[in-house]
C-alpha cells in the first residue's frame, strides 16, 4: 500500500477562469487548483458547476477582477508567485484569452 505524500496536497495547477458577473460584465480569475482535484475541476467546469464563492474544495482563488482579461502586470506577478517563466506564462494566458473572447461575446449577446 502506498503511503500518502503530504507534499502532494501542496501542489497546484494555475488556471485562468473566465465568466460573467450578475450584471453581465465579464470577469477573470487566476486560481490555484489542487493537483489531486484538477480532473474534478475540469469536469465541473465543463458542466458549468464551478462557483467561485465556494472554490475551497478545488483550491484557492489567487486574484480576480472585472474585465475580459487580466492586466499584464497581474499576469506577470502571478507567474512570479508560482515560479513560472513570466514570458511563457503570459503567452499562454494571451492564447487562452484569444480562445475565450468569442465565447464571452456569445454569452453576452445571448444572455
Amino acid at each position: 500500500m502506498t503511503e500518502p505524500n503530504p507534499l502532494e496536497d501542496l501542489k497546484r495547477t494555475i488556471v485562468l477562469v473566465y465568466g460573467l458577473l450578475a450584471n453581465g460584465n465579464p470577469f477573470w480569475a487566476f486560481a490555484a487548483v489542487k493537483t489531486n482535484r484538477y480532473q474534478l475541476f475540469l469536469a465541473d467546469q465543463k458542466e458549468g458547476k464551478i462557483d467561485l464563492s465556494e472554490f475551497d474544495s478545488y483550491g484557492e482563488i489567487v486574484i480576480s477582477g472585472e474585465g475580459k482579461s487580466p492586466p499584464d502586470d497581474i499576469t506577470l506577478k502571478v507567474a512570479e508567485m508560482y515560479q513560472n517563466d513570466p514570458i511563457t506564462f503570459a503567452k499562454n494566458v494571451q492564447e487562452d484569452i484569444s480562445d475565450m473572447l468569442p465565447k464571452l461575446g456569445e454569452l453576452n449577446n445571448n444572455g
